[in-house]
């Protein structure tokens, strides 16, 4: 397959190594708006670099989307118009206004989409699901995620991320609606700039937590920060009639975790989430050219995508106003 990859940042540039390592890639062309980054990539990688956002889609079988999220929508569409299978990191805008009208372009051009919710291909998550499924935990009642990057992005990424619950939230709202099977009824949340006073200005918080009710009546909290030296931290317990396990959780814990790859004896944090999910984002890519090819089933679809931006958007609207906020107040 010939593959246009566009954006290569920290993201992207792992996952041109990624796609590089396929044996169904033979070719891969890289677009990047810094020119030089893109030469530099595509030599250590064994690729192409192209000069155009054209170049990269012109006679190629796929594509793959890492570039700023307010470039989404419109390559997406351009992607789409094109009648090119298109992978898209989250979210695929930042307004839902935008994001619905992508999601409707894909309908219409009966389009392939898959977004970037790489927690969906994890070991421990798929572990957790099958449990759920099987319903070996009986009633689920709660659940408690815990999301903490290593060291906080520049103020200049923050400042075009959406804030928080947009951008690195979003990832916990994505997977409670893919492990239950369920959808979030209210949301509840509140927010601290404590040791990022900068972020105040920004109108967003460096530390969060946010309460979610189920439909099914299922309640979750989820608490995520910026900075935590002691590593990139992911981590989930679930509590249910018969029995609780935990994703993420050092191997001397008493809850039974779901992994079969315990982790390392010094805990659960890791440097980068590039080792936390390196697999996960493997599989990801994998299954991408699988669906690309008309061999799989979508994953993670545009739908999918609205739906965890309009539990962000509630989060906002929750933190901003200081009241819950029922999902049906978002349009």
């Amino acid at each position: 397959m010939r593959i246009g990859l566009l954006g290569v940042g920290r993201l992207g540039a792992s996952h041109a190594e990624t796609l590089r390592s396929l044996p169904d890639v033979r070719e891969l062309r890289i677009y990047d708006a810094d020119i030089a980054r893109a030469r530099e990539i595509a030599a250590k990688v064994g690729a192409t670099a192209v000069d155009s956002v054209d170049a990269a889609y012109h006679g190629a079988d796929a594509v793959v989307l890492v570039t700023p999220t307010d470039t989404h929508a419109t390559l997406i569409n351009k992607a789409i118009a094109a009648g090119l299978p298109t992978f898209c990191e989250k979210p695929i805008a930042m307004g839902l206004p935008e994001t619905k009208d992508v999601v409707a372009q894909v309908k219409r051009a009966n389009g392939r989409l898959q977004i970037g919710f790489q927690r969906r291909f994890d070991a421990g998550y798929q572990a957790a699901k099958r449990e759920l499924r099987e319903g070996r935990l009986g009633t689920v009642y709660s659940f408690y995620m815990t999301s903490r990057d290593r060291l906080p992005p520049p103020d200049a990424y923050i400042k075009t991320s959406g804030g928080q619950f947009k951008d690195q939230v979003i990832h916990d709202f994505d997977i409670t609606r893919w492990l239950f099977d369920d959808e979030v009824a209210e949301v509840s949340a509140d927010g601290s700039t404590l040791g990022h006073p900068t972020y105040e200005a920004m109108q967003d918080v460096a530390t969060s937590a946010v309460l979610l009710k189920l439909r099914g009546g299922a309640i979750g909290a989820i608490v995520a920060g910026r900075h935590n030296e002691a590593g990139y931290d992911i981590r989930v317990e679930i509590n249910g009639a018969k029995d609780t396990i935990a994703i993420g959780l050092d191997p001397r814990t008493p809850i039974r975790s779901v992994e079969t790859d315990a982790l390392p004896l010094g805990g659960p944090a890791y440097p980068s989430f590039f080792v936390r999910f390196g697999d996960a984002y493997h599989a990801e890519l994998a299954h991408f050219l699988r669906f690309a090819r008309g061999q799989a089933d979508n994953p993670c679809t545009a739908a999918d995508a609205l739906e965890a931006l309009r539990i962000a958007e509630a989060a906002g609207r929750s933190w901003r106003e200081h009241r819950p906020v029922k999902l049906s107040e978002i349009a």
